[in-house]
């Protein structure tokens, strides 16, 4: 029977098409989009920002609540998981680990309401959200079976609230790092990793796990398990230990539309350590198939911040190589910098000083070269 099903599955899978729609720049949506905040877009992808969640996170706690029962798969995405499995695992490296997904919206005012998050496996994830940019087509069907952007729209045309979409929503967390001589450190993405593939990401980046949970599970908030995510991703992948971490605070939340408009969110930590010292370190073994090197650069002055902009901020040299959660990242940043009662606004700007910009704008202190400098490698 288990030969039967294989032939027969072989079979399905030379009749069944995956087809990519990396053409797909959602510009139908914008409008509705803008309605929630500045649509950011990167090279390869777009998303928005949530103006309003990201006030509310930044001013008042929001509480959490983590979910018995596991997502699984609706059946009629179930049935081709396999396939999109199978041809997607060929080129990239992955892993099919615990995560926690995103089973309800966050309020966007004073509402007191209880975020859920649902326990999930990456493969589910990888079958759902990162399934809505294909259409599944068949030999022999003028149609598709499966147009991917039913997965995110609903019958009106508007996006899917996360109470009503039927993805796994794995929540991708991030942060920016600042170094005490006010460079952010970034991660340039190994080819083979699914989040980013050769792109430059946040300082640290990846999807919120279930050990991200406080062990009591009492008095949960979004915002300090989201932190724990993102300062465990900033550890793993630059190599950090928790001493050097001196404060990390949440900044924003998005979505990623071009990943099934799944939940992102982005945090900014102050680093206990020099840009050479953070590049001076080796890539742990169990991260260089996901990291390639990782980067020091100076962000543009502030004044020049502008969040419907983000990629603005960075050097021209890396714009077009930015994953869209760094672009993210940076409106979020963009927007905080604003924000006169966000606590690490008077430090940060205190550790960017030291870039004074010239009379001409520019910063006054040349790129060096350390920051185009790859960490060496070896354990």
């Amino acid at each position: 029977m288990s030969l039967l099903e294989i032939r027969a599955n072989r079979r399905r899978a030379r009749l069944v098409r995956f087809q990519s729609r990396d053409g797909d720049n959602y510009r139908d949506l914008s409008s509705q989009l803008a309605s929630f905040g500045p649509v950011v877009e990167s090279a390869h992808d777009v998303g928005v920002v949530m103006t309003k969640e990201c006030a509310r996170l930044r001013s008042q706690t929001v509480r959490a609540e983590l979910e018995s029962s596991p997502y699984r798969l609706p059946r009629d995405l179930k049935i081709w998981s396999f396939d999109f499995l199978g041809r997607r695992a060929r080129v990239a490296a992955m892993y099919n680990g615990d995560i926690l997904g995103l089973a309800s919206d966050l309020p966007s005012g004073d509402e007191d309401v209880v975020v859920k998050l649902r326990p999930g496996r990456y493969f589910d994830f990888f079958c759902s959200n990162l399934l809505a940019p294909f259409d599944v087509w068949e030999a022999g069907r003028k149609l598709p079976h499966l147009r991917g952007r039913e997965l995110i729209l609903d019958q009106h045309g508007q996006l899917m609230t996360f109470r009503r979409s039927r993805l796994a929503n794995t929540v991708g967390v991030s942060s920016l790092a600042f170094t005490t001589d006010g460079q952010l450190i970034l991660v340039a993405q190994a080819k083979d990793n699914v989040g980013s593939p050769g792109l430059i990401a946040p300082s640290g980046s990846g999807a919120l796990e279930p050990r991200d949970v406080p062990q009591d599970g009492t008095g949960l908030t979004i915002g300090e398990i989201v932190l724990r995510g993102a300062e465990r991703e900033l550890r793993e992948e630059c190599h950090i230990s928790s001493p050097e971490v001196e404060i990390s605070e949440i900044v924003g939340h998005g979505r990623w539309i071009s990943r099934g408009a799944m939940p992102e969110f982005c945090a900014v930590t102050l680093l206990q350590l020099t840009s050479d010292q953070v590049l001076d370190r080796a890539i742990r073994f169990v991260e260089r198939p996901y990291v390639s090197e990782v980067l020091a650069v100076d962000l543009a002055p502030i004044v020049r911040w502008n969040p419907r902009k983000p990629l603005t901020m960075l050097p021209e040299e890396i714009r077009r190589s930015a994953s869209w959660p760094l672009a993210f990242g940076l409106a979020c940043l963009a927007q905080s910098i604003g924000d006169q009662s966000w606590p690490l606004r008077q430090e940060l700007m205190k550790r960017l000083a030291q870039e004074a910009p010239s009379a001409s704008g520019e910063s006054s202190r040349a790129p060096t070269q350390r920051q185009q400098r790859p960490v060496r490698g070896g354990a």
